[in-house]
């Protein structure tokens, strides 16, 4: 995957960009805020009740203290190559100091939840999750085009909007299709640019992803589990000769523009990022081959329908359905699959998605 450094051009896009590294720089720093809240917090008990507990608050305090520093380590590594967009000096004692960054509380907790999607994708504790949905798609695909060539000898090419660390579109290009993952968010795609491209080995970094959540889980050793990433060295996975990338942008720009392009286009927890999803089918039809298909799993848990501030069409799986067959497609292999979505945080918190599973073709005609 190749850095994309346009955005540079584009004041609006450029300051978007530097608040995303600097939410990752000031990971500690706004780590330790909430440190000293939970220690306010507990100090503000009676020592009775102090004493009551398994073990000191101190303990506690201190495991997530270490956590961030190594969850930092990682962090600063993505995001160094950019410590030029903003001031900083290097102190004497070769820490790095860069210029007050007041970072949001909503980029604040996108560092974190980025965190723990690199469980999903990139950590073998994620890997059942995987398999719940990973696994059918890749089926599915070898299914529909059991050769990774068309009659031209050309590979068939499968675009996966929404890919976030890219771990499905990844997994795609390792069976030796054309792949392609479009992300819009760039907390998303400055980690998956530097596992897929920068990390030398397996296991290289250990992070701490739980240590911000306390709810629902049943010990202490659950949040400050260590998880090492990424699970497997991609750079060593890839054949010779693949080809895979990852573009950065709105799926609706970018694609919208994109006529017959794709002989197969995979959406995995996608359909439910829209606005209008009818948009969305649109411009998937619009955009495969004729006679390619469209393969989704996911559920539809429309990420804005209680925004007073964004549109959000919502639609049961019964209009949903309706919606497609009118654009033309025919549908093959439909199906509910349980998934659950980055379990792992929350032990005593079981959800589990009953996901919409179908291909969809486009006519020939």
């Amino acid at each position: 995957m190749e850095n994309d450094s346009k955005f540079l051009e584009d004041p609006h896009e450029r300051e978007h960009f530097k608040a995303v590294c600097g939410a990752f720089f000031n990971y500690q720093v706004d780590s330790l805020v909430d440190i000293f809240r939970i220690e306010k917090n507990f100090s503000s008990l009676k020592p009775e009740h102090l004493s009551k507990l398994k073990e000191p608050i101190e303990i506690r305090t201190q495991k997530m203290k270490d956590g961030t520093a190594a969850n930092y380590y990682f962090l600063t590594h993505i995001v160094h190559p950019y410590i030029d967009l903003f001031s900083h000096t290097m102190l004497p004692d070769g820490r790095l100091q860069i210029e007050n960054l007041n970072v949001s509380g909503k980029n604040i907790s996108k560092v974190r939840s980025t965190l723990r999607q690199l469980v999903r994708d990139w950590a073998i504790e994620g890997e059942k999750e995987r398999e719940m949905c990973f696994t059918v798609i890749l089926d599915e695909i070898k299914r529909v085009f059991p050769n990774v060539k068309n009659e031209e000898g050309e590979l068939i090419s499968i675009l996966t909007p929404g890919a976030g660390l890219g771990r499905l579109s990844f997994e795609i290009a390792k069976h030796g299709y054309k792949s392609q993952g479009n992300e819009f968010s760039y907390f998303m795609l400055l980690v998956s640019d530097y596992i897929l491209n920068n990390t030398k080995t397996s296991n290289q970094f250990t992070v701490f992803p739980f240590i911000h959540d306390f709810s629902n889980v049943f010990t202490l050793n659950e949040i400050f589990r260590p998880v090492k990433i990424p699970d497997i060295c991609p750079g060593e996975e890839l054949k010779e000769g693949s080809d895979f990338s990852m573009v950065a942008g709105d799926f609706i720009e970018i694609y919208s523009q994109q006529k017959s392009q794709w002989d197969c286009i995979v959406t995995c927890f996608f359909m439910d990022t829209a606005n209008n999803i009818m948009q969305y089918i649109e411009i998937i039809y619009e955009a495969l081959k004729p006679g390619g298909a469209w393969i989704n799993f996911g559920p539809l848990l429309y990420h804005y329908s209680n925004s007073d501030e964004e549109v959000s069409i919502d639609l049961t799986w019964e209009e949903f359905r309706h919606v497609i067959l009118q654009f033309g497609f025919t549908l093959e292999n439909e199906n509910t699959k349980p998934s659950w979505y980055a379990a792992e945080a929350n032990p005593m918190l079981e959800i589990t998605y009953k996901c919409i599973f179908f291909t969809a073709i486009k006519p020939n005609n």
